[in-house]
């Protein structure tokens, strides 16, 4: 199999590598945040691996504006192994400006994300976040603030019949489990 590196600069490459080794160092937690690229979290997990990182202690961030179709996330979920995140609940427009050629998806569309993943027993392999990096997301300031995922995406979660021990899934347990374990 040929691999195109996907990156702009050999530094990328260099850094991917660098974390694995570092990680299987120390036994630490990594996240990576990968560009816009629909390529590059597979990419960037291939690299990480063959320079030794621990899958089960990597995630990838932003899959809910990189890696657009449900069956494209599966498959991704299947080969890399790590713990997939979706970090922009609360995100809610769907006009994404630093790549106008995606349509960001809902808060609901990314509960489906996460259904699709555990309708196919992979839910403990999924984390969720709300990318709170700017003061206009704060509640102060307007925004959707640090308790959105508590106060408005559990609620619809249960209306889309996740139950407690999943939620607790989610919340509680994958999180603990990439940070002590």
């Amino acid at each position: 199999m040929t691999h195109i590196l996907i990156f702009q600069t050999a530094f990328e490459k260099r850094a991917i590598q660098a974390t694995a080794e570092v990680q299987q160092q120390l036994k630490c937690p990594v996240s990576f945040h990968p560009g816009r690229n629909p390529a590059a979290p597979s990419e960037i997990m291939r690299i990480y691996q063959e320079a030794g990182g621990d899958a089960k202690k990597a995630i990838l961030s932003h899959l809910d504006r990189t890696i657009l179709s449900p069956e494209d996330l599966s498959e991704f979920a299947d080969d890399a192994k790590c713990y997939c995140q979706f970090d922009l609940f609360g995100s809610e427009c769907s006009f994404y400006q630093l790549s106008p050629s995606v349509d960001m998806i809902s808060d609901a569309q990314r509960i489906d994300r996460v259904k699709h993943l555990r309708d196919e027993q992979r839910l403990n392999r999924v984390l969720l976040s709300h990318d709170i990096h700017t003061k206009h997301r704060l509640i102060k300031f307007g925004g959707h603030g640090f308790s959105h995922i508590l106060n408005n995406v559990v609620p619809k979660m249960r209306l889309k019949d996740f139950t407690s021990e999943e939620i607790d899934t989610l919340l509680i347990h994958n999180p603990r489990t990439w940070l002590t374990s």
